[in-house]
């Protein structure tokens, strides 16, 4: 039987009390209970159990702004998901946290998961990455991976075949499965030229609001620093690799490269709206790759007050620099 929104927040609440009262002792007349975005909090006047059952790891985040607004200084977080990672971002940005894995309504403490190693730069590609680059698509090597885009947005990507490499044409998985389907023996650059033709109208500056640049806005912004690095105030700058891997097109999060900045090393992360997972994403990225500081670049607009608030706690130096978008809404 499937459990309506009503119920299943219900069932949480309660869980979240239990497991307050039996694992933490945190109960009693002066207990409060709130749901929240990120989880169901239980607390008493000196400490907080938070439990999350949400597989998005942006609700770090989301309790990091929770923890600096009621001032705690003792949080027992307890996530159904994704707890290891939690625990390794946590260990770096929020001490007051104590970090818990949930399974099957046990408790154990969660253990810093390290962070994974980067993928293989992929073999026997230089045809294809020379066939994107004379397309006028960027080919942009990622998890791995390599992808032709336009201003951001793939457009095309390059996979395995009994055959070897080669490169699909589409915007997104489906779209390249539609290609290969309805046009399967037409040559790869012809479809990539069609394909950037269409996509680069909606990829512009002054270009209206449209599904085409709805996607992936804040690699747009990274294309744009890559290529003009005095809108960051950095040299020499690099794509880099996201963590954890995006799983699909439509996945948001913050778009980085490293360059030179100041005469130290610097992470350049490009970001767009409200997103709460921004700051413990770049607490991995600033790990991996030993940064000494920090930049963000983002529209205007989206320059959110807890935002500062959440920089400041990563260890290396942090700027925010507002640009405006090439886009129009």
């Amino acid at each position: 039987m499937t459990l309506d929104p009503a119920q299943r927040a219900g069932l949480e609440r309660a869980r979240a009390i239990a497991i307050a009262r039996r694992e933490f002792d945190i109960g009693g007349d002066s207990v409060v209970i709130d749901v929240m975005p990120f989880g169901v909090v239980v607390r008493d006047t000196e400490r907080a159990c938070v439990v999350v059952s949400s597989k998005d790891l942006a609700v770090l985040g989301g309790v990091l702004v929770w923890i600096d607004r009621e001032k705690l200084s003792d949080v027992q977080l307890v996530a159904e998901h994704h707890a290891s990672i939690h625990a390794r971002r946590a260990l770096r940005l929020a001490p007051e946290i104590t970090m818990w894995e949930l399974s099957a309504d046990r408790v154990a403490r969660a253990a810093p998961e390290p962070l994974a190693e980067l993928a293989p730069a992929p073999v026997a590609v230089s045809e294809i990455v020379a066939l994107i680059e004379k397309s006028g698509a960027d080919a942009v090597v990622e998890d791995g991976i390599v992808r032709a885009e336009v201003a951001g947005l793939e457009v095309g990507r390059v996979v395995d075949s009994p055959e070897g490499p080669r490169l699909e044409v589409g915007v997104g998985r489906f779209d390249r499965e539609a290609a290969a389907l309805l046009h399967g023996g037409r040559h790869a650059d012809q479809a990539l030229a069609d394909v950037i033709t269409q996509v680069s109208e909606h990829r512009q500056g002054g270009a209206v609001s449209h599904a085409v640049n709805r996607i992936g806005r804040e690699r747009w912004l990274r294309t744009m620093v890559r290529d003009d690095p005095g809108l960051a105030g950095v040299e020499a700058p690099t794509e880099i690799d996201p963590v954890p891997p995006r799983s699909s097109l439509l996945d948001s999060g913050p778009a980085a490269l490293i360059g030179t900045r100041n005469g130290g090393r610097a992470l350049v992360a490009c970001s767009v709206g409200v997103d709460l997972g921004l700051v413990p994403e770049l607490s991995d990225l600033a790990e991996r790759h030993e940064v000494d500081e920090i930049c963000v670049v983002l529209p205007a607009r989206d320059h959110f007050g807890f935002l500062d608030v959440l920089l400041a706690r990563l260890a290396s130096s942090t700027e925010i620099i507002s640009i405006d978008p090439p886009w129009v809404d």
